[in-house]
């Protein structure tokens, strides 16, 4: 018997539905860094990207508050001295290929929190102006990932490939694919497992998945590149499936894959590449094994089209299947700068529920992902 654990790729957000363990890490918990075009129409030099860097932390590090993420605070760097000086540096290809790239900071303002599950996520968003025709690969470099099944303090490389040569189906720059997916996520002990990671792409192109690697001059993983960081029986296919198994509860895995857009289904040269890395931790099944349910707005694999400066008012909802001993403590969420989130309420006793409200600003305009998912204990 398989386990599956799926997020749905939509455009503007998108749910996990999943059953999950309460569990607490430490420091890096992964993240993902992707790029996109700030004038979708242009077709001169220098070129205006939107870079926008995803990162999750353990909370009881970096503590962010619903106050601060109201008011668009930076994450708190007191326990993380290092994210003030820390930058998105080229990696690969900066003489001639880089031309006028600036690398941005790294430190991200906080968007989301779970104390329950322990985690921390931060973004930010910074436009940053490029010679057309760049070729050259960016990276947050640093260490260490909590301690792990293969290494007690690895190091971690979360990089990205921006690529800035007119296509030639549509004389236009590329955007680089969206995906982004929560971390931790738990898998059970000695049960095959899939985990599917939610990919969209504003172009419309083909997309494919492979492992993270360190090669030519581009280290894409730091120290956890698969597949020698994973079990021997874990795979990952092109359509952004992996599967995993493991037989020791307690197991941490860092998991590091590049999700990659092509021009078409038989071009094997992709246009762009953006990292997706995420914990994840093997544990023993719970008493209840029927995950609690995500409902309301916005439905999973729902697009809903705004407007900059439209309000987005909305709820969470989330139905526990387990029954009255079994209680859903946080619907936990990733989302993005300027998501206002209410506390976890009750509305009666199978159905928890929290207020969504964002209003859209112009460096906001594209793809906007959000994935939530349900703890119940």
């Amino acid at each position: 018997m398989m386990a599956l654990l799926r997020m749905s790729c939509i455009f503007v957000l998108i749910l996990l539905n999943c059953l999950a363990w309460i569990v607490h890490g430490s420091h890096f918990l992964g993240g993902t860094i992707t790029w996109r075009l700030l004038n979708q129409s242009t077709t001169g030099t220098p070129v205006a990207i939107v870079i926008t860097q995803t990162y999750s932390w353990s909370y009881s590090l970096i503590t962010c508050t619903n106050a601060m993420i109201s008011s668009n605070q930076f994450i708190p760097s007191s326990s993380y001295p290092t994210l003030l000086t820390n930058k998105l540096n080229c990696i690969a290809n900066c003489t001639s290929g880089a031309i006028g790239y600036v690398a941005p900071n790294i430190i991200p303002r906080c968007t989301n929190i779970s104390p329950s599950l322990g985690i921390t996520v931060g973004q930010r968003s910074d436009t940053v102006s490029i010679e057309a025709g760049s070729d050259f690969s960016v990276a947050y470099q640093d260490t260490a990932w909590r301690p792990l099944a293969s290494s007690a303090s690895a190091a971690w490389s979360v990089s990205s490939r921006i690529q800035l040569s007119i296509r030639p189906d549509n004389s236009l720059y590329n955007n680089a694919p969206t995906a982004s997916l929560m971390s931790p996520i738990n898998i059970p002990y000695n049960q095959l497992t899939a985990i599917y990671i939610p990919v969209a792409d504003a172009d419309g192109d083909i997309t494919r998945c492979r492992w993270s690697t360190s090669s030519d001059g581009v280290d894409e993983c730091g120290g956890v590149c698969p597949p020698g960081s994973l079990l021997a029986n874990t795979m990952i296919y092109p359509n952004c499936t992996i599967i995993i198994i493991d037989q020791t509860v307690g197991d941490w895995f860092a998991i590091t894959l590049m999700v990659e857009d092509f021009i078409n289904s038989s071009s094997i040269d992709p246009l762009s590449s953006v990292p997706v890395q995420f914990l994840v931790q093997v544990v023993s099944p719970p008493g209840c094994t029927i995950p609690p349910e995500i409902i309301g707005i916005p439905l999973e694999q729902a697009c809903i089209p705004l407007s900059v400066g439209q309000t987005f008012n909305s709820e969470l909802m989330a139905v526990n299947n387990c029954g009255l001993s079994v209680t859903i403590v946080d619907i936990a969420t990733l989302s993005f700068s300027g998501m206002i989130q209410g506390n976890i309420a009750q509305l009666n006793t199978t159905i928890y529920y929290k207020t969504l409200s964002w209003i859209p600003t112009t460096d906001q305009i594209g793809f906007q992902v959000m994935c939530a998912m349900a703890l119940d204990r």
